[in-house]
């Protein structure tokens, strides 16, 4: 059993070029969204100022945890303001990483296995970073951070290319990293699963139970992943904010 392939639900002419056909991908980031919404809904409402049940417990300890770990000893108190857009998008990519974990492989898969869907949301934080630093210091400014000071100008050719490369490998890094982990972990599971249909009867124990360990894991996966791509967005948020200040 193989990579799930993308397929197209609703067929919609080329725009410029461009498919906007409506595909499975697609309908799980929206089935991600709406799950983000309805899981995010009951908190957002709650009316007593302490939290009872094991759910309310559970995302309060999760809210608190995003906001301390990425917000507070991350961004300090001038970030607390990006606290609502980084708890979005833990949450979002939580959700989307836990999609691969329903039992019904023909419809349900991790949808951060594409690297369209963590390509868009890595350019979110890269947009949202470089509008922050071109909002203080211009667009001029923003070039001139190329060219760090101090050094000499004739390096300029060397210096300012490196620089603009490992400021590109920000967006590159982020959207890499989430979906070469989820696409690694689902592959697994794949494996394992076809290992269990294509046994002999006295060895499918064997590789179903690696597939059962490998879905407790993916579930750890999904939340360090998450957690990751959101740290690592509240840091680049910093740098612009940091930059911005100065």
């Amino acid at each position: 059993m193989g990579e799930i392939e993308t397929s197209v639900i609703i067929p919609i002419p080329k725009i410029a070029g461009i498919d906007l056909s409506i595909t499975n991908d697609v309908v799980l980031v929206w089935m991600a969204g709406l799950l983000t919404l309805l899981v995010l809904l009951p908190v957002c409402r709650r009316q007593s100022p302490i939290a009872r049940g094991f759910y309310q417990n559970l995302m309060e300890g999760l809210i608190e945890f995003v906001e301390r770990e990425v917000v507070a000893e991350g961004l300090g108190s001038a970030g607390r303001i990006w606290a609502p857009f980084l708890l979005t998008m833990f949450f979002f990519i939580l959700c989307a990483n836990l999609l691969g974990l329903v039992p019904v492989p023909s419809v349900f898969h991790a949808v951060t296995a594409n690297i369209n869907v963590t390509a868009a949301l890595a350019l979110i934080v890269f947009i949202l970073t470089v509008s922050l630093k071109i909002r203080r210091q211009g667009v001029l400014g923003l070039l001139r951070g190329f060219m760090p000071q101090g050094v000499p100008w004739w390096m300029a050719f060397l210096v300012v290319p490196i620089e603009v490369l490992s400021w590109l490998a920000r967006p590159l890094s982020l959207a890499v990293r989430l979906f070469a982990n989820m696409m690694a972990g689902h592959a697994l599971i794949f494996v394992f699963i076809g290992m269990a249909m294509g046994s002999a009867w006295l060895l499918k124990a064997l590789p179903l139970v690696g597939a059962i360990v490998m879905d407790v894991f993916e579930l750890f996966v999904a939340f360090v992943q998450a957690f990751i791509f959101t740290m690592l967005a509240g840091i680049y948020i910093k740098d612009a904010i940091e930059e911005e200040a100065h």
